[in-house]
């Protein structure tokens, strides 16, 4: 809540609605599914894609959880973002 108190089960509900009523005024198919976890798992999704610009540990602690959990469930993405040929050949560079 603004004062930094806890979001009450109705404040959350009528906070949902309303943002599914601004989204489905942009499109005529019938949004569902759309959770708060969507919005997280989207938000660290981006992040991830921002990696080596953005740490884990910085994620981790955007997000509230641990390196790990970052690791366990988002390494795909780390790992499509590698580019250990180039990183082999900066360090031989040296």
């Amino acid at each position: 809540m603004k004062d930094g108190g806890w979001v009450t089960k109705s404040s959350y509900r009528k906070m949902w609605e309303r943002i599914i009523k601004h989204l489905q005024a942009e499109t005529d198919e019938k949004i569902t599914g759309l959770t708060a976890h969507v919005f997280r798992h989207n938000y660290c999704t981006n992040l991830c894609y921002q990696i080596p610009s953005i740490s884990i540990k910085r994620i981790a602690y955007l997000l509230g959880d641990t390196e790990k959990m970052v690791i366990e469930v988002y390494n795909h993405m780390i790992l499509e973002k590698e580019d250990v040929s180039n990183a082999l050949e900066n360090a031989l560079d040296l």
